[in-house]
């Protein structure tokens, strides 16, 4: 399945979020918030939780708690994207207990009335408060619960074990951890851990921890004014620089330079072109 990276602020976030997205992309990911995007047109593609799937125009794509997810767009796609805290659907808490929708949701005409109040909610957003935005929420989700047959999943119990766990992971990064100082400190057996990291993310506990270091290596270089990738490794947790130049290479295909040359110039392209647009 491969690595699947934890979102950690988007777990943290309480407020509910959409927005219009044009070609969507992402990495693979999980989050215990729940993710619903509407192709308004074009179509797109996905890996949720090891299954692919292709959607097309006026097709919804599920995505429940905890499972991995990544998007890809082969030609162009224009989404509407909506995050929900998970807190925040108490409503449907019961529901979802013990059963989901399916991540494929393809009525194209009864999606229409979804449609409708997604974008009546992504006009709004910017004016209203969380309570006028969850009567929004809880209409869509009563429109999905009311339509689309759900299926029953076994309790996903370990996975607030398993939160606890790559959250503190998110916030020890740099240090020199291990899979037995993750088990001592959450008093587990190792074992026990491994085994967890297999079930939820799909990989295992040195590579994901490599994938966290990598991650921030890359938001650090968009983000403050240090370039120098050596400094960045080793403030991210790399000890090794060969450790470090092997995992980049088997993560991204290229070296780091190549990677960080690239990025760089599609920065300054992109800034160009915005510059271009606006005389």
């Amino acid at each position: 399945m491969g690595v699947g990276y934890y979102e950690l602020f988007r777990d943290f976030s309480s407020n509910i979020l959409i927005s219009e997205n044009t070609n969507n992309s992402c990495d693979q990911h999980f989050h215990r918030n729940i993710e619903l995007l509407y192709v308004r047109k074009g179509n797109m593609d996905a890996v949720i939780n090891g299954n692919c799937y292709s959607y097309n125009q006026d097709e919804i794509v599920f995505v429940p708690s905890y499972f991995t997810h990544k998007f890809s767009t082969p030609k162009y796609s224009d989404v509407l994207v909506l995050v929900i805290p998970f807190e925040l659907l108490s409503d449907f808490n019961e529901f979802f207990k013990d059963k989901q929708l399916s991540p494929h949701l393809s009525d194209c005409k009864y999606n229409l009335m979804i449609r409708d109040a997604l974008e009546l909610l992504l006009e709004i957003r910017a004016n209203s408060n969380q309570f006028v935005l969850k009567g929004f929420v809880n209409i869509v989700f009563g429109l999905l619960v009311n339509h689309y047959p759900a299926s029953y999943v076994r309790n996903n119990s370990g996975a607030d074990i398993m939160i606890r766990i790559l959250s503190y992971i998110e916030e020890h990064f740099t240090e020199d951890l291990s899979l037995k100082s993750i088990a001592e400190t959450f008093n587990y057996n190792k074992y026990y851990v491994s085994h967890m990291f297999k079930k939820y993310v799909g990989e295992n506990f040195k590579n994901y921890i490599n994938t966290v270091r990598l991650q921030h290596i890359i938001e650090s270089f968009n983000k403050t004014k240090e370039k120098n990738i050596s400094s960045l490794a080793h403030r991210c947790g790399f000890n090794s620089m060969p450790s470090f130049y092997r995992c980049f290479h088997e993560t991204y295909g290229m070296s780091p330079k190549e990677f960080f040359t690239q990025l760089k110039n599609n920065i300054e392209y992109n800034i160009l072109d915005q510059t271009e647009n606006s005389l």
